[in-house]
């Protein structure tokens, strides 16, 4: 997981643009079962009309006799051709539209005939995980998984199927992560307390680590490194905190208030 920019919530976009992003390799593949379902049900058409004329030709030759012989090829073509040309043609008619749209106020996600809209601000909970895969010392793909959770436990979940996923992770985070700071934020000095993990709370005064508090004005540094999160004092080599980032609850919301520390006036 990437962190987050410390100028991410005082350059809240005030007017964002939409922005899209299809599956990946989203073009070849849907005009791909298009030409392949057309030439699927041409060459069906084709191979049966022609079928057809033989036999009729060869009946008027042979007479009825050789009437199974003939028409007997022609039913598995039928049955297997002509309903796989359809389906790859419905399947690329249903799917040609399939993206993700950053809207103003929400995302859009549609797949094939469904529609999922999210409004940001009813995100109560973002977690973002980019996990690296290696081989041999080097690193051959990329595992994205980004989950949303509203205040009724629905969760919106978004994987590494998309086109540019870096740019996509970083609109996510610029278009929810704003609200929710700001509903923290509040929240907190409602003298609220937010738990992100066993032992490691956030309050008006600060963070609390491990039963040891460190104040909003202190410099925490924060390092994310193979999915791990963890939490140094300036000048104090021993981390403070160290956990696996899919174990905290809210994670990017934690690093969000650790480089944007809030002020609360008395």
């Amino acid at each position: 997981m990437e962190p987050i920019q410390k100028d991410l919530i005082e350059d809240i976009i005030t007017d964002p643009k939409v922005e899209t992003f299809p599956p990946k390799d989203h073009k070849l593949k849907k005009w791909l079962l298009l030409i392949l379902g057309g030439f699927t049900l041409l060459f069906v058409t084709v191979f049966s009309g022609l079928s057809i004329l033989n036999t009729y030709t060869a009946l008027q030759r042979h007479g009825r006799a050789i009437l199974l012989d003939r028409v007997t090829p022609i039913f598995p073509l039928l049955l297997i051709g002509l309903p796989l040309g359809i389906l790859m043609i419905l399947w690329a008619k249903n799917h040609w539209d399939d993206k993700l749209i950053f809207e103003r106020n929400e995302l859009i996600r549609r797949n094939g005939k469904n529609q999922e809209v999210w409004p940001y601000k009813e995100t109560h909970s973002m977690k973002s995980a980019i996990t690296n895969i290696n081989f041999g010392g080097s690193i051959v793909g990329t595992k994205v998984k980004i989950v949303l959770v509203d205040e009724d436990n629905h969760k919106m979940t978004i994987r590494n199927q998309y086109q540019n996923m870096a740019d996509l992770i970083e609109t996510i985070r610029s278009r929810i992560l704003p609200d929710l700071y700001k509903k923290t934020v509040q929240e907190l000095a409602r003298g609220g307390i937010i738990q992100f993990q066993n032992g490691l709370t956030a309050s008006k005064e600060g963070i609390e680590v491990n039963q040891q508090h460190l104040g909003w004005d202190e410099n925490i540094t924060t390092v994310v490194k193979n999915n791990k999160l963890i939490l140094s004092e300036e000048n104090v080599q021993e981390p403070l905190f160290k956990s696996r980032v899919k174990k905290i609850s809210n994670p990017d919301l934690l690093l969000c208030l650790l480089d944007n520390p809030p002020i609360f006036e008395d």
